[in-house]
């Protein structure tokens, strides 16, 4: 229920290289990684142009970059995700509104392994396309557990979407970052 290991390492360097980019050292000390990945995704997030810049910045200093990790992360969906329950293969997660679902793959370990507390949890995190599947980003921020009531509604909620063709199982577009070397 995790990305191949060789992909999941590809976006993790780019993610990090990219991110890293957008806070001075100063601002990361102190904080463990994760935390300052988070605030720089936040940075991100208020001024999507920041990836471009990066990218010309980078292409300016003939630095050679993972092209097809960056176009993933340029495709990224960002938001608040309810994480409803596994199935053999994926993770269903529902958008805030309730109102599209998707399968997710986790990054470097399933998503139920990664403490929170199992599922019928919301948080903050990125879905990117990697390998023609939905591939949560790892940054989750915020948790909150959702009550037996809530999760019910969700799963009546996801149901309903399957029903109505709203189950997102890959990303539609084919430019999802593939694995290549």
């Amino acid at each position: 229920m995790q990305i191949d290991a060789p992909t999941a390492r590809r976006f993790i360097q780019a993610y990090m290289a990219f991110l890293g980019s957008l806070l001075p050292e100063q601002r990361k000390q102190g904080l463990q990684t994760t935390q300052w990945l988070v605030q720089a995704r936040e940075v991100w997030q208020a001024d999507p142009s920041l990836l471009l810049s990066y990218r010309r910045a980078q292409a300016d200093q003939a630095v050679a970059l993972d092209e097809p990790m960056l176009d993933a992360i340029a495709q990224m969906r960002m938001g608040r995700w309810i994480y409803l329950k596994d199935t053999r293969s994926y993770s269903v997660f529902l958008d805030a509104q309730a109102t599209q679902a998707y399968a997710v793959l986790g990054l470097t370990q399933r998503l139920r392994d990664v403490g929170l507390g199992g599922s019928g949890v919301t948080f903050t995190a990125g879905l990117v396309p990697l390998n023609g599947r939905w591939v949560c980003d790892g940054l989750l921020a915020e948790p909150l557990t959702l009550g037996p009531n809530y999760r019910r509604e969700f799963n009546a909620q996801a149901q309903a979407l399957r029903q109505q063709g709203l189950f997102s199982e890959r990303p539609k577009n084919a430019d999802s970052a593939k694995e290549t070397s």
